[in-house]
């Protein structure tokens, strides 16, 4: 029964969601079945496989702390070798998202990196160490404590041991091979077993931290062996031609040296370089003509012409090595680098250009491939298309090394990347591309690097749809209650909640802000508070740094560089002072977002001057200090709601008896209140996921959740709020093609507010289900109207080919 129900759940997604839901069965299959006999608990772990496909199954598993612990328990050594890989199987699967391998591993680190040790370190295993080795490489995508871990169990010495233990003798296990023997073993004797090791290494290189080296100490140079090994390996598919070596053996080896030479850790970053450099240095500046003229062949085909992306996968992968490991000044004075990489980079944004890193190698096919429901994991942080994450990373790097030189026309200058001529070429041109890119829907390192790369042509940051709304509110004195005074006389004005949660280290300390020297009244008799700024403070960098506090985007001039670093520094703007500095993006860091969230939370100092009051007869115990308002409701801020919203800006100037009230009613439901106000602060309208739980609920259940997304619809006809009516249609739209449950009645309720384009979407939705609608009297409560247009999209629905149910 077990291995059916397995079965059952691989083949039909929809039936895992009455697995996990049911606790009766999953306590049973916890308590009664794992630890018995190994083919039942190998049949368990399957079945738990199955379940944990499921997003929503998986989280329930990593909430049972006891069954947890009992499958680390199952991964241990002390188990046989089948139950043990179908541990490490039901792991690997658990530690997809960023938000599982967290969960797992804060909880029991030390058993899982233990267990992954140990299997592979089973050399008389293959299968074992295979699985191990998947489970390390999901493990170690991202940062975390657990780093620390697989360091102190020498996981240098076990990735070492991978790669000699099948070709040399028992008696020479002890002894460590030089560099040369290394390599020259691993080049002649290439494993399946060898992608997991470069790619094992390399995320340990760029996460590896320098305190994380010491409790390794280096007494045997293991991990020196490994790096100059992975260095001659990247020099040997650089000199070899892409048809004498496998994609297996080209991509691992580099990309393990390309993130060895992004590393943090100063002791890897220097020996990656220096040992590139030592086996590099034959290559000469002839390897470069090569690379660059291969690369630039690629421009000048037609579009039609299809691009052998991996090949100028490599060549950018070459490049990317070469320029991090040493300075490549004069590189963009022999050619027109800039000009090819940019080509490269618009030819992957309009996807003439695509390759994901699963094509090139094999070993990253994992069982679960191909079988998740219910799941939004994301995308690698480098990206599906890895040839736009290179060609990025690569221009960067060439642009950021430069200095006092114009990248297009090659003159000298006395500052800056770009000449006055030439700037409104690239801004019109390439530079505009790259700032459309932004706002497409990349993952975090490629939006990371077109940020950096604007950066060094002075356009720092991200700008987003509500960034440009708070822009304008710079220039709003009238909400403006934060006062900031510089030296020599002149003040700017802004605003306690946008500061509070931009840039928290220009608002006075509380204890200065409470006092009565603190906070004063304007002449107008609004509270005010003030700050002295010190007289270091450039009056330019600070109207600078406000700018971007608000937009989350400014534009820098070369002479102002220094004053706005310095000042982005004191006030912890870590994202901006990284792209002054020209940092290199963190691997695996998140894109900054723009969020004012932060901002309603129950603080001591919420900054809060109005309240939005819902429709509704429910009782709310409020969190805001001495608030006795017992309606749902949200302590909210004037400045956010009138940039967000040209009604309430109309409502708060008009000069009614309502622009005076602290608080303000809004003709919405609690839950449509409560997704306005994330759209006012946060620019996104909260979704609901149309998985399995959405399509369990029951029909009232979803149509709560349903007709407040009809009520935002309505309002945002009168309220003037921007994109919230067509998403709101968006949302309904999906989940009602993924269930139509509760159709009949969000069809009825979105009539009734006169929201027909919801009506005319909803009836397509259900227009098949007509006939059984009707015949059951569901219908009666509509009006005749809508059961004509029902009637009409279900006859257009027949005659496209459509059956009734």
């Amino acid at each position: 029964m077990i291995s059916l129900l397995r079965t059952m759940m691989w083949i039909w997604p929809s039936s895992r969601y009455h697995v996990w839901s049911n606790c009766n069965l999953m306590g049973k299959l916890a308590h009664h079945y794992l630890g018995t006999e190994t083919t039942v608990t190998t049949k368990v772990l399957r079945l738990y496989a199955a379940l944990a496909l499921c997003g929503n199954g998986a989280m329930i598993l990593l909430k049972d702390e006891v069954l947890m612990a009992k499958i680390c328990e199952l991964m241990g050594a002390s188990h046989i070798s089948i139950t043990r890989i179908e541990a490490f199987k039901l792991c690997q699967i658990l530690l997809r998202s960023s938000k599982g391998c967290n969960q797992l591993m804060t909880s029991h680190c030390q058993p899982i990196v233990e267990a992954i040790i140990d299997a592979m370190s089973r050399s008389d295993d293959k299968l074992l160490v295979t699985e191990g080795c998947r489970t390390a490489l999901l493990v170690l995508r991202y940062a975390g404590n657990h780093h620390q871990c697989f360091w102190s169990n020498a996981i240098d010495k076990v990735l070492y041991n991978i790669l000699t233990s099948f070709h040399i003798s028992s008696h020479q296990t002890h002894h460590i091979l030089c560099h040369d023997e290394l390599f020259n073993m691993v080049s002649k004797n290439f494993t399946d077993i060898h992608p997991y090791v470069w790619d094992i290494l390399g995320y340990l290189a760029v996460h590896c931290q320098n305190e994380h080296l010491s409790v390794r100490k280096r007494k045997d140079h293991i991990l020196d062996t490994l790096i100059s090994c992975a260095c001659s390996l990247a020099a040997g598919v650089m000199q070899s031609s892409p048809l004498k070596l496998s994609k297996d053996v080209q991509e691992p080896a580099l990309r393990a040296v390309l993130m060895m030479l992004l590393s943090p850790c100063g002791y890897i970053l220097s020996e990656a370089s220096s040992k590139l450099s030592e086996v590099v240095i034959c290559l000469g500046d002839d390897y470069l003509n090569i690379v660059l003229s291969s690369l630039e062949s690629t421009t000048t085909r037609s579009v039609t012409t299809s691009f052998d992306s991996f090949q100028i996968m490599i060549n950018l992968m070459n490049l990317v090595c070469l320029v991090l490991s040493q300075p490549y000044h004069n590189l963009l004075n022999k050619r027109n680098c800039v000009d090819v990489l940019s080509t490269i980079i618009k030819e992957c944004l309009h996807n003439h250009i695509h390759i994901t890193r699963s094509k090139v190698t094999s070993h990253l096919h994992f069982c679960f491939d191909g079988s998740s429901c219910c799941c939004n994991f994301g995308e690698e942080w480098e990206g599906k298309n890895i040839v736009l994450f290179y060609g990025l990373v690569v221009l960067f790097n060439l642009l950021k090394s430069t200095s006092l030189v114009c990248v297009r026309c090659k003159r000298n200058l006395d500052a800056g990347i770009l000449c006055h001529d030439c700037r409104d070429h690239f801004t019109e041109g390439f530079l505009r591309v790259l700032q459309r890119a932004l706002s497409q829907s990349l993952s975090s390192g490629p939006k990371l690097y077109i940020a950096h790369t604007l950066s060094l042509f002075g356009l720092c940051g991200s700008p987003s749809k509500l960034g440009r709304k708070m822009r304008s509110a710079l220039d709003d004195n009238e909400l403006a209650d934060l006062e900031l005074l510089l030296s020599d006389g002149e003040s700017l004005n802004a605003h306690t909640s946008i500061i509070s949660v931009r840039c928290p280290k220009l608002l006075p300390s509380v204890k200065y802000a409470l006092g009565s020297n603190g906070k004063i009244n304007d002449e107008w008799g609004k509270s005010m508070y003030r700050v002295q700024m010190s007289d270091r403070v450039d009056s330019r960098a600070l109207k600078k740094i406000l700018e971007y506090t608000y937009s989350g985007f400014v534009m820098v001039d070369d002479d102002i560089v220094k004053a706005i670093r310095t000042l982005a520094k004191y006030c912890h703007l870590k994202s901006l002072q990284d792209m002054l500095q020209k940092e290199q993006p963190r691997w695996n860091s998140d894109c900054p977002s723009y969020d004012l969230t932060v901002a309603l939370g129950p603080v001591d100092h919420s900054f809060s001057d109005i309240i939005l009051e819902a429709q509704s007869n429910e009782q709310m115990k409020c969190q805001h200090g001495s608030c006795q308002l017992s309606t749902p409701h949200v302590h909210s801020h004037k400045i956010v709601l009138s940039m967000s919203c040209d009604y309430l800006r109309a409502l708060f100037r008009s000069g009614m008896h309502e622009s005076f009230s602290e608080v303000i009613r809004v003709p919405l439901g609690w839950q449509a209140l409560d997704k306005l106000i994330r759209w006012f602060y946060s620019g996104e309208l909260p979704n609901v996921s149309p998985d399995c739980q959405w399509k369990n609920l029951g029909s009232d259940a979803q149509l709560s959740h349903l007709s407040s997304y009809v009520e935002l619809s309505s309002l945002a006809e009168f309220w003037f709020l921007e994109g919230v009516k067509e998403k709101s249609l968006e949302i309904v739209t999906a989940c009602l093609n993924s269930s139509t449950d509760a159709a009949v009645d969000v069809i009825a309720f979105a009539a009734s507010l006169g929201q027909w384009e919801m009506v005319e979407a909803s009836t397509r939705s259900v227009a098949h289900l007509f006939p059984r609608l009707r015949d059951s009297g569901q219908l009666e409560e509509l009006d005749d109207d809508v059961i004509d247009l029902l009637r009409t999209e279900y006859v257009r629905h027949s005659q496209h080919g459509g059956r009734s149910d």
